[in-house]
């Protein structure tokens, strides 16, 4: 995530796995002006974040993905027929698994989105 311009993930362990990718939002808006349209703060300090939640032991899954409170499926569900299983394909990977498709998902989402 730190190539597409977020700090390192900070992590959190209660009943699942948290991880917080964040990125100030001014620097998010000027490399990626077109991705998640919706996202929007007027506070010049904001940051736009990335938030993953993971099961932990045998089974674990990636159990929650949100990027600013949109869901991985519906940000994804914007991008076209590429993107349009992904997010539960993800969900139903194993979480190592899983987090290794995100990445790619996300660096692949990320260049689409990239300003010019």
């Amino acid at each position: 995530m730190i190539a597409n311009g977020f700090q390192a993930g900070q992590s959190g362990v209660g009943v699942d796995i948290g991880i917080v990718y964040c990125a100030p939002y001014n620097e998010f808006r000027r490399r990626f002006p077109e991705l998640a349209p919706t996202i929007h703060y007027g506070d010049e300090g904001a940051c736009t974040d990335l938030n993953i939640y993971a099961g932990t032991g045998t089974g674990a899954t990636l159990r929650e993905i949100r990027f600013d409170g949109i869901t991985l499926k519906d940000l994804l569900a914007e991008q076209g027929i590429e993107f349009a299983n992904e997010a539960d394909t993800i969900s139903s990977m194993p979480a190592q698994d899983a987090a290794i498709r995100l990445r790619s998902i996300l660096d692949k989402l990320f260049s689409r989105h990239a300003a010019t």
